[in-house]
């Protein structure tokens, strides 16, 4: 071989290993990217779980006008009536405002209340987890809210007298107006059932379906835990699954509402807002405070045992402002957030409440067709379809040693978010 061939034969070597090195550096360099790629959708989809953080004057609310939330806040907490609250305002598919004050903590070590603190929603459970899946299931033909509560639970008696018989049906529940008392004490039940150990579901529903009822169906407004433990009863029993199951996977899940649970774990619960001590003198955090849900229950009730965080339920109130966001339709958002037909007077709704027509949580300035429900524990929450605004209050207001309402504070929050709009 000659020495030019032989000098052309090396550089061909050579410039072929150049470009193996080049090619396989750019595979590497590509399949880096690749991988940041994929890790970088994952953060993408995780942060999607919250709702965009705007500017108020981006979607129409003044900056400045909100600022009285926090003086009214500020003014509840320095009486001892709270603790700290987490205060949010849903607008146009955004949060539009989203402040922590105070402390989540008081009794014991002092912890600031943040903006990620989970709470125990009480009866909020009511219209977010329970009215939801109903809703859902007669969306799909499973339900019908005319339906007896005798055809899903057999032996739930309906009311009596000399005269007549008038059964009990499915939005009876849901509006209150089925007769039934009010709630049931874990004495009463303990008494009534002396050989069951508690927490025992069918030992609740045994003792609701042949509890006396108060009045006739439909003819008087009587708020009862009672139909909505009955109510989750009938999804559970519908869908063969578990109610807490069901609704996070059909409801909290598709909605990206990763902080939403019953019966959270331990680590959940580190990040709780405590509420206030058992019978054992237990300081409840990410144990739920009502006792017929913690103790008749386990933990998972439809009257209440749902735990979140602002983000959660601010992904759930711009789907309920947006047609359902494929949770429910449209029309079923619609149904829920009006009163039904035959009860268009009646102060309370399918799970939610007729914030004119039953309190005064949405203030004095929202809409007429504003809807709200409250939880015992503090917690709020505020629908106006027509001015497409939620305003999202949450406090472990009986985490305090003082025991007084504040019905008055969220009407007060509701009429200044009200007032902050500019269109």
């Amino acid at each position: 071989m000659n020495e030019k061939l032989r000098v052309g034969l090396s550089m061909l070597v050579w410039c072929a290993i150049l470009i193996m090195v080049i090619v396989g550096g750019a595979f590497v360099y590509t399949s880096r990217t690749a991988d940041e790629s994929v890790a970088d959708c994952a953060v993408e989809e995780q942060m999607s779980c919250t709702l965009e953080r705007v500017t108020p004057e981006s979607v129409g609310l003044s900056s400045e006008h909100l600022a009285y939330v926090g003086d009214v806040v500020e003014e509840y907490m320095s009486r001892g009536v709270i603790p700290g609250a987490v205060v949010g305002v849903v607008r146009g598919g955004k949060m539009a405002y989203a402040e922590a004050f105070g402390y989540r903590e008081i009794q014991g070590d002092s912890l600031p209340m943040t903006l990620d603190t989970r709470f125990d929603l009480a009866s909020l459970t009511k219209p977010v987890a329970t009215a939801t899946a109903v809703m859902q299931l007669v969306e799909r033909g499973r339900l019908r809210l005319n339906d007896r509560v005798s055809e899903y639970i057999e032996g739930f008696g309906g009311w009596k007298d000399d005269e007549e018989s008038v059964d009990i049906r499915l939005v009876d529940l849901m509006v209150h107006g089925s007769g039934l008392p009010p709630y049931v004490s874990m004495k009463r039940l303990q008494k009534e059932y002396p050989d069951t150990s508690f927490p025992n579901r069918d030992s609740l529903v045994d003792y609701i379906c042949n509890v006396e009822r108060l009045a006739k169906p439909r003819t008087e407004c009587r708020y009862s835990c009672l139909n909505y433990v009955i109510l989750a009863e009938i999804v559970r029993r519908v869908t063969g699954e578990e109610f807490d199951d069901y609704v996070m996977r059909e409801v909290f899940e598709p909605l990206g509402m990763v902080h939403t649970y019953f019966t959270p774990d331990e680590q959940y619960a580190a990040q709780c807002a405590p509420t206030s001590y058992d019978a054992d003198g237990v300081m409840l955090r990410g144990s739920v405070h009502d006792p017929l849900a913690r103790e008749a229950m386990g933990g998972v009730s439809g009257n209440a045992g749902l735990f979140s965080t602002l983000d959660d339920l601010a992904l759930f109130a711009a789907a309920m402002l947006d047609g359902g966001h494929g949770v429910l339709s449209p029309r079923g958002v619609e149904t829920l957030l009006a009163a039904p037909r035959g009860f268009e007077k009646w102060p309370r709704l399918l799970g939610w409440e007729a914030a004119y027509g039953y309190s005064t949580t949405a203030g004095d300035l929202l809409n007429v067709g504003a809807v709200a429900h409250t939880g015992a524990t503090g917690t709020s929450m505020v629908i106006d379809k027509q001015s497409d605004v939620a305003v999202i209050i949450l406090t472990n207001r009986v985490h305090t040693l003082r025991r007084e309402t504040i019905v008055d504070m969220r009407s007060k929050i509701s009429s200044i978010v009200a007032a902050a709009m500019l269109r």
